[in-house]
């Protein structure tokens, strides 16, 4: 099970390519929170107007305490995404390099757009070629990828 935050869900809903998140992972959610800043995206026009179609998870009590916490320093999206998957046992999906290293703290395990279209390609959901192609797209439509090729990491 793993929670996915807005940097990465954006990263695939830009090239139309949400399909890859859910045959990747056999169950992925995203916080309110995270649907909160999607459709803010939506409303500015920066994200596309898609159905997301993954079940949303909400704060539990005993997850607000670490929430709030974590909003001193991280975007409402990646502190609900690391409270929840901290108290839940779940990883997390996100690129923020904030996010990343608090995660790496709390013992969170943690991938992002990279390790999902990776994932695919060992699962043999999508070739080699194709993971290029899509890394390539997102690149072009505003990823600050941390590789310009899939075979870097393959």
């Amino acid at each position: 099970m793993v929670l996915i935050d807005n940097t990465v869900l954006t990263n695939f809903v830009k090239v139309s390519r949400i399909d890859l998140l859910k045959k990747a992972f056999d169950c992925i959610y995203i916080t309110e929170q995270v649907l909160e800043e999607f459709k803010l995206g939506v409303r500015r026009g920066v994200l596309p107007d898609v159905n997301i179609d993954l079940e949303v998870l909400r704060l539990k009590d005993e997850e607000i305490e670490l929430y709030n916490a974590l909003r001193a320093r991280l975007g409402k999206g990646e502190a609900s995404c690391l409270a929840i998957a901290k108290h839940r046992n779940l990883k997390v999906l996100t690129d923020d390099s904030d996010a990343r290293r608090t995660a790496n703290v709390l013992g969170v395990p943690v991938s992002g757009t990279i390790g999902v279209l990776v994932r695919c390609i060992e699962r043999s959901i999508i070739t080699r070629e194709e993971g290029n192609r899509i890394l390539k797209e997102m690149i072009e439509k505003g990823f600050y990828s941390p590789i310009s090729d899939l075979d870097e990491v393959l």
